[in-house]
């Protein structure tokens, strides 16, 4: 009886506290915090990063409830950082409540973009041999320290022993002292937030002044919905053995891979997935056809993937590959059934980018392909820009006149514009590029720019090329002799090409498909 009693006294007690305590709880709803809470403002602010390119949170009392409000987003506890298309200087508010206090701080803050020269990211390779033994052939051992700014404090992203270099390319391996390379790990790896995988590519971009022109192809692809597939990118500076290189484009390498294109392809299998692209170099070297490339009227086209050297591939792959490729040319030369075995949505966009840009390389090499199983023909990855937008001088390289679907061009760009219902898809889509995609490609590229200055003038110290002719420099780029001044001219070159197209595509010359100057 006496324990019953003694257990009936702990529960009211319990009971009692619990009361007092939901009677604090609710007292506090009603209770006002506001002058305590404006003495933290600056304490808080202050912990608010002013570049910010990573998630980040406030140290708090626990009786505080934080949201971040960015735009008409907000975030309860954790800033989650979104990387915006290009650098923007934005309002950051923190709403700060307890009871019924409720009170908003803002300060401006810049949101850096993943891609941005603000990052500040550096790329330290360490071998035990010179930098002259780098080959095209032959990996050699490195170490890998990846350095990059992460809400302002620099950081180690990753760091490892396990990884290879070797040289990569084909003219721009010979093409001047900056080199590009193929860095490889030994198992999957995700550097700066980049997709887990073995293979990266850093490019040197020599020719391109603006170091530019790959990286604003691969965001211009971003904002067209029927692009497969686009490249995760990053600026970088780049040192090995401590010798400083200068700035690269670190990029995924084009492959396939399950974190990256993903297909299922089955060497065993004729009917899988292929991944495939136009290289010319086969057919002007006037090599035998082999089991891994083939030629459709004149153009040569290799195999990437299933893997040639997989024991279960054979040269049956090659013909099964080719007989659908012909077999789409056909359908395009006789202008009916070519829906079925061609992405037409996805082709359209692809050749719009690379007419835009005025690429060189459209109808010559780096135009990839995948043909699905049992499925139709699709383009890309987009690959290779560094001579486009007015960087080539052995072609018509000016903001005017077509190019892609001249003669001796690209063959398949050429039979599509051949087709009436595709030159009207062209001319709808250019005029969606036209309003919505050009002003923010043209919002972009300065700020872009301008996030690269200071690296740039560092790689412009290692390499004082600004004033001099690099192959295939136009004069007007050999003329422009500030970094600044190669932003620019990409900047209007792009501006005037889409002027152009935007007039010539109301022409009666684009009207009956008529391209050549």
């Amino acid at each position: 009886m006496l324990f019953d009693r003694w257990k009936m006294k702990k529960l009211m007690m319990f009971v009692l506290s619990l009361i007092v305590l939901l009677s604090a709880s609710a007292c506090e709803a009603f209770l006002q915090y506001d002058d305590e809470i404006n003495t933290m403002e600056d304490e808080l602010l202050a912990q608010i990063p002013d570049q910010v390119n990573a998630d980040f949170a406030i140290d708090i009392d626990d009786r505080y409830d934080i949201t971040f409000v960015l735009d008409d987003l907000e975030m309860k506890d954790k800033f989650i950082y979104q990387s915006p298309f290009y650098d923007m200087t934005k309002t950051l508010k923190i709403k700060v409540e307890r009871g019924r206090s409720s009170i908003v701080f803002e300060k401006e803050v810049v949101l850096i973009a993943i891609d941005s020269g603000l990052n500040q990211t550096k790329i330290y390779l360490n071998m035990n041999e010179s930098i002259d033994m780098i080959n095209k052939e032959t990996y050699l051992k490195t170490n890998v320290r990846v350095e990059t700014m992460n809400n302002g404090e620099m950081i180690i992203d990753h760091q490892t022993p396990d990884a290879q270099i070797r040289g990569r390319g084909n003219s721009t391996w010979w093409l001047g002292p900056k080199k590009p390379y193929r860095l490889r790990f030994d198992k999957n790896t995700s550097i700066l937030g980049m997709k887990e995988a073995k293979n990266y590519v850093l490019l040197a971009e020599y020719s391109d002044k603006s170091l530019i022109r790959n990286a604003i192809t691969h965001k211009m692809a971003t904002l067209f919905s029927e692009i497969n597939y686009h490249l995760d990118i990053r600026f970088v500076e780049l040192y090995i053995n401590d010798d400083y290189q200068g700035v690269y484009l670190l990029t995924e390498q084009v492959e396939n891979h399950p974190n990256r294109l993903g297909l299922l392809s089955e060497p065993g299998v004729l009917d899988t997935n292929y991944l495939f692209e136009l290289d010319m170099r086969f057919y002007e070297q006037q090599e035998v056809e082999g089991f891994d490339w083939f030629l459709v009227d004149r153009h040569a086209y290799q195999i990437k993937d299933p893997d040639p050297d997989d024991e279960l591939y054979t040269e049956e792959h090659a013909a099964f590959l080719k007989e659908a490729m012909i077999e789409l040319e056909m359908a395009l030369v006789n202008q009916e059934g070519y829906e079925n075995l061609l992405d037409v949505t996805n082709a359209v966009d692809y050749f719009l980018i690379h007419e835009i840009a005025k690429n060189v390389d459209v109808g010559w090499s780096s135009v990839f392909m995948i043909k699905y199983q049992s499925g139709p023909i699709t383009y890309g990855p987009l690959w290779d820009f560094d001579l486009a937008y007015g960087n080539a001088d052995y072609i018509d390289y000016g903001p005017e006149n077509w190019y892609g679907m001249r003669e001796w061009k690209n063959r398949m760009f050429i039979l599509l514009m051949q087709i009436p219902s595709f030159r009207t898809l062209f001319k709808e889509r250019f005029a969606y590029y036209y309003d919505e995609i050009l002003p923010m490609m043209s919002a972009m590229i300065p700020v872009l720019g301008e996030s690269l200055e200071e690296m740039a003038e560092r790689n412009f110290e290692k390499w004082p090329i600004l004033s001099t002719y690099v192959w295939p420099n136009p004069w007007e780029v050999v003329n422009r002799q500030t970094y600044d001044l190669q932003v620019d001219y990409v900047h209007t070159y792009l501006i005037m090409r889409s002027n152009w197209m935007d007039r010539s595509l109301d022409g009666s010359s684009y009207l009956y498909g008529y391209f050549e100057n």
